[in-house]
């Protein structure tokens, strides 16, 4: 019998995988509102990219029409229905240490109450200390997030309400949970996902809808003085869409009539 030691305690066959021992994983996490799995295409082909960056096999059984009947059937199980957050997890399930013997996969599927996200972030900071650095997997929700969680610490600790992650070459890359935006001049700014931050759900809809009503945007690297010039700045993703009030020292108008044609986007 083989034992390993948890808080002090002998214990046998203590779960682990490779998630846990080298974030060897991605997961992705949906919204369900009035019954409704929001943009659910969306995430599933982001999830199923994200397997392929990282050279996870999928199987031929794991579509999206069997994954959303799962969703469903975990729902009824769970007495859940109307509003709450879906969480799919999906790691390399195989022996070896950093280079792994094979990729097939292990998955598990979670629900968890939702409870809507305010309209205004009344204070944000910028966070430097961990920079971003894009790669073929940074837009997609790996199981390494330690960036996102020291920055998470930093919000805290500074008793703000959101945090904008910064690249190595110091251009805005992200939110700490969502994909960040700003309005100066009737056009709209957002940085590039070469400067390492997430392929959103809802940061694609955006660009869609922007397209589609021909309103100006621009991709690119930016710089801590070109958000603070913005009239308005936001974050979305798909549990919603959020305004900052001040970031730093500086205050921002938190009315747009765009933020609210976007938001319509997450009505069901």
């Amino acid at each position: 019998m083989n034992y390993s030691l948890l808080n002090g305690t002998f214990t046998e066959n203590y779960f682990t995988n490779r998630a846990f021992e080298y974030g060897d994983g991605i997961f992705e996490t949906i919204i369900v509102r009035k019954n409704k799995i929001f943009f659910w295409q969306r995430h599933y082909q982001r999830l199923c990219e994200a397997m392929q960056a990282l050279h996870l096999e999928k199987p031929a059984f794991f579509s999206a029409d069997f994954l959303e009947n799962k969703i469903w059937e975990l729902a009824r199980k769970n007495n859940f229905q109307d509003t709450f957050r879906i969480k799919i997890n999906v790691w390399r399930e195989s022996t070896g240490w950093y280079a792994p013997e094979q990729n097939q996969i292990s998955w598990l599927l979670r629900l968890f109450p939702h409870t809507e996200k305010p309209l205004i972030k009344q204070k944000a900071i910028f966070f430097n200390k961990v920079p971003l650095v894009a790669s073929q997997i940074s837009p997609y929700k790996t199981c390494n997030a330690l960036p996102y969680v020291l920055a998470g610490i930093e919000k805290n600790n500074c008793n703000a309400d959101e945090v904008i992650l910064l690249d190595c070459y110091q251009h805005i890359a992200d939110a700490l949970v969502s994909n960040i935006f700003w309005i100066r001049d009737n056009c709209l700014y957002t940085p590039m996902l070469a400067c390492g931050g997430k392929k959103g759900v809802m940061r694609e809809q955006v660009l869609e809808f922007c397209k589609q009503e021909n309103i100006h945007v621009q991709e690119g690297c930016f710089g801590k003085e070109d958000i603070l010039k913005a009239e308005t700045i936001f974050t979305t993703n798909v549990a919603g869409i959020e305004v900052i009030a001040r970031l730093e020292n500086k205050t921002f108008s938190t009315a747009h009539l765009l933020i609210e044609n976007l938001r319509n986007l997450l009505e069901p």
